[in-house]
Parts: structure tokens; sequence; C-alpha cells
């Protein structure tokens, strides 16, 4: 599964990466995220991160179509605990951290508008999530890393449909010359379907005083809502 999982995330970025030399437009955003259905049922906090994605338009009258990529990265638990280096040792602590995150990637298809100011769109959006957590231990005093490794991970598909609106915040005069046509605020919100994946929450990690862990996975679909604000950048022509 780790394998598999592994080749979709590198194949997903190999596209992002295309996509973005040849984008029309091009956008930073912060993601509030919240679980939804089934999802909520095990994960109460809200999720943050932050979403890039690329989009190629196709004029085609008063609604323009675009094409794109979606890449986004959201943490929904962390863990912060002082535990002992080992059995034999228990006087020497170390800060545990372990944090619960989820890799999402998405074909996105977006109608919009040719408005001056304001540009309302509705998008599509195909692809999947990626559902894994860390631990890292650190020296207590230092702050160094002494030792990582992923406890767990699980793979998801995922579609859904958002909308949004892009003000103009910014737009060149006629006698700049450069590729950046309008800078925009970009506002939007999508709804997300994931199904089944498993994956850890806070307190699902339990560690026993001989030295072993138990691990307490939950098994859920993986719907989210999520609230986005960033800044879209459209250009005049396309760089290769």
């Amino acid at each position: 599964m780790k394998r598999k999982t592994t080749r979709l995330l590198a194949l997903a970025f190999f596209l992002f990466f295309i996509e973005v030399s040849f984008a029309q437009n091009l956008g930073v955003n912060i993601i509030a995220a919240s679980p939804q259905n089934e999802f909520s049922n095990n994960v109460k906090n809200m999720g943050f991160g932050i979403g890039v994605e690329g989009l190629l338009y196709f004029n085609t009258g008063s609604i323009p179509f675009g094409v794109g990529l979606n890449l986004g990265f959201i943490n929904y638990g962390n863990e912060n605990l002082n535990v002992p280096l080992s059995t034999t040792l228990p006087g020497v602590t170390v800060n545990l951290s372990r944090t619960n995150n989820l890799a999402n990637f998405h074909l996105l298809f977006q109608l919009t508008t040719n408005g001056k100011s304001m540009r309302p769109y509705l998008d599509l959006l195909f692809g999947g999530n990626y559902l894994f957590t860390e631990s890292k231990v650190t020296d207590e005093d230092q702050g160094t890393d002494i030792a990582s490794s992923s406890n767990i991970s699980d793979y998801a598909w995922s579609y859904g449909f958002g909308g949004g609106i892009l003000i103009k915040v910014y737009e060149p005069s006629r006698d700049e010359m450069n590729d950046l046509g309008v800078l925009y605020l970009d506002l939007k919100a999508r709804y997300l379907r994931g199904t089944e994946a498993e994956y850890l929450t806070e307190g699902s990690i339990i560690g026993h005083p001989n030295g072993t862990v138990t691990l307490l996975p939950s098994i859920s679909k993986t719907d989210l809502l999520q609230i986005q604000i960033g800044v879209t950048a459209q250009f005049n022509s396309l760089s290769f």
C-alpha cells in the first residue's frame, strides 16, 4: 500500500510542476478544513493547512473553462509528550511529537466569467487523499531530532465541488511590461467526498511501560468541508 501511494504522490507532484510551468493562473491558499459525517465522529477538531493550484483557461465566449491541478496539505491533530528515553533510563526524558496529516491532490475543472473586477466561479474536483501520522523524538534541552518514523498511512479517493469569487486587488498599467496580468483575492468553499481510509487521531497511539506501543486506528469515509482564502495571479503569457 505504501509503494502504491508513494507512486501516486510522485505522479501528482510531477503533473503539478508540468501544469505550473504552463499555468495561466497560479494561486496559493490558506485552508480551514472541517471533517464531515463519519469522519467528524473520529476527528473532532478543525484542520488547517495550505494549498496551491494552477489553471489553464480556454476562452469559449463569456464563460471561460479552466483545467488544472490542485494540491493541499492539512494538519488535523498534534500531540506533544515528555516520555522516558528508554525503560532502562527512566530518569532521562525526551520530547515526543506526533502529527496527523492529510495531503490531497485533485484534477480541477472550473467555469468562470470574464468579469473585470469580480469573477465568480464553480469547481469540480477528482483525485485523492493521503492520510498519514508521523512521530518525532527530539532532545528536551537542545531541540535536535533524535529519531522519526511514520506510524500509519492510507489512501482514499476524493471528489467534490465548490465555488468562490476572485476579487481584483492589483492590475499593472499599460506602461508596465511584465507577464503578470491581474492579482486577485481568492475566496472559496469546497465540499469533498472521500472514500474509506484507515487513519490515526489524537490519543490513538498508546505507549506501555515495557516500551511497546499499541495503535488504535479509525476507519471511516473521509469527507471534508474546506474554506479557503488566498491570492491568485493571472499571467498574460504562458511560460515554457
